[in-house]
């Protein structure tokens, strides 16, 4: 009787080992499944909506800069690029945040917005984004179309100033005034996404048409001087492929300079009591 009481006992403690094991099991496959999808959710996801925004929102935006050759091509380009970035901020922006620049992910990151791991990958997906919307653009044009503006590259523009019936004097703007352009412009343009899309008080749901709204009045204040990129993105691509590289180093540390301060006055002074709030939760 002892014995066979001593055998049930083993065979219970035999059968819970193995419910165990398949219980542990069961949890290890939940848990990698799980981790399998977070890291798609927050990674892949968001990386590949900022590789394909990037590339139609740069795309729409060289087609409309590039299509029009008369007085209102200030008023076209800055259209083009402003409706596309609302467009493409509306439907990926739940994804990623809808960034589609450098200098956005580098105020964001200061901000505390987004983590380095993902602002480098952002990055890295907007630089190939750029370059994929300039071919693309490169393909569709026609050769004169292209040639004539530039392949949609930015540079320092040659300013016609008349004087009297002896024709005009050419004034080029020069490189400190182009770079200090481009770095305030996108200081505005990052301080105005900060505001209307990441503090709490002032987060709006019309977020992607302010958005919108703040590059078409950048562009037009910049487009006539040094083409309105305030994205080392837009400029790289266009600058590849048609081989324009004038002053290209104005494009990087502009909006890099202005989108850092910008997330910086974000993170130290208009986003000063959300950070706070944050810390004592």
């Amino acid at each position: 009787m002892a014995l066979n009481t001593s055998t049930s006992a083993c065979c219970k403690l035999e059968e819970g080992a193995v419910s165990l094991k398949k219980t542990n099991s069961v949890k290890q496959t939940m848990s990698n499944q799980e981790s399998k999808t977070n890291i798609f959710s927050n990674i892949v996801q968001p990386i590949i909506a900022e590789l394909i925004g990037t590339t139609f929102f740069i795309l729409i935006g060289l087609l409309g800069a590039c299509n029009d050759d008369n007085k209102y091509h200030s008023l076209t380009t800055a259209f083009s690029f402003g409706f596309s970035l609302i467009i493409f901020i509306a439907s990926l922006g739940h994804i990623s945040g809808g960034h589609f620049n450098p200098a956005v992910t580098f105020g964001m990151f200061i901000a505390g917005a987004v983590d380095l791991k993902k602002g480098s990958l952002y990055i890295l997906m907007q630089l190939i984004g750029g370059a994929m919307a300039a071919g693309i653009f490169r393909l569709l044009s026609h050769t004169t179309v292209y040639h004539r503006c530039y392949g949609g590259a930015t540079f320092l523009v040659t300013v016609k100033t008349p004087k009297g019936s002896n024709g005009y004097i050419l004034d080029r703007i020069d490189w400190w005034e182009g770079l200090s352009l481009e770095l305030l412009l996108t200081f505005v343009f990052v301080t105005v996404i900060l505001l209307v899309s990441v503090n709490q008080k002032s987060k709006s749901s019309f977020a992607p048409i302010y958005n919108g709204i703040a590059l078409c009045a950048c562009i037009l204040a910049s487009n006539m001087l040094t083409g309105g990129s305030l994205n080392p993105a837009r400029s790289l691509g266009p600058a590849i492929f048609a081989n324009v590289w004038s002053h290209h180093y104005i494009y990087w540390i502009g909006p890099l300079i202005g989108g850092t301060i910008a997330g910086g006055f974000y993170r130290y002074i208009w986003g000063r009591n959300d950070r706070l709030s944050t810390d004592d939760k």
